[in-house]
């Protein structure tokens, strides 16, 4: 499959663009900053952008099947660039996208100490997540929103877990970043998880 990944040279979103290749398939990264991707592959195409850029999304969604994006929040980077998602997405007919959020997201889960340091430590990035999920959610495509644990940056085990909708999520949960990439492309390139939102952990 064409997988276009937002984020590819971050921790994780290297680490996609990495197995995805290995997996082989054909990659496609959106960056602002390509002499940062260091991955060198034949199937591998690197476009300058900014991942808030309608029209650049657009081009790297060119004969795209899929898109992944694990962007982080802060200021409205993740807001911005889903508004770019669902806008580029309509315009060249991809519809499977695929988000990387954060347990932090899921307030509802959380315990009364944990939702008030984040809430103080962390506002900024929970409410521009938040606001990108609205947009997925509002949209009309074939979307998956990831609330991984806290990330580590172990080798991947194979033994991403899906929590039960109602789970409680804590400090104690955490997954590798390389088991969330693995999950993520698992679900860009099936079927499984459709217009769900989806607690993982190791």
């Amino acid at each position: 499959m064409n997988l276009v990944v937002l984020g590819a040279t971050g921790r994780t979103g290297s680490l996609v663009v990495e197995q995805a290749l290995a997996a082989g398939h054909t990659v496609t990264a959106l960056v602002r900053s390509p002499q940062k991707v260091t991955a060198a592959n034949p199937n591998l195409r690197v476009i300058a952008g900014e991942a808030t850029d309608t029209s650049a999304v657009a081009r790297a969604l060119e004969g795209a099947d899929a898109i992944i994006s694990t962007l982080g929040g802060g200021g409205s980077v993740v807001a911005d660039s889903t508004a770019a998602i669902v806008a580029a997405a309509r315009q060249t007919g991809v519809r499977r996208v695929v988000v990387l959020s954060s347990w932090l997201v899921e307030r509802a889960r959380l315990d009364a100490v944990t939702r008030l340091l984040t809430r103080l430590g962390m506002g900024g990035m929970i409410k521009d997540k938040s606001v990108g999920e609205q947009l997925l959610r509002q949209s009309d495509l074939d979307w998956t929103i990831v609330y991984a644990s806290l990330l580590s940056d172990g080798p991947a085990t194979g033994s991403a877990t899906v929590l039960p909708e109602q789970a409680n999520r804590s400090m104690s949960q955490r997954i590798s970043r390389a088991d969330v990439a693995a999950w993520m492309i698992q679900a860009a390139t099936t079927d499984q998880q459709s217009r769900r939102t989806v607690g993982i952990t190791g």
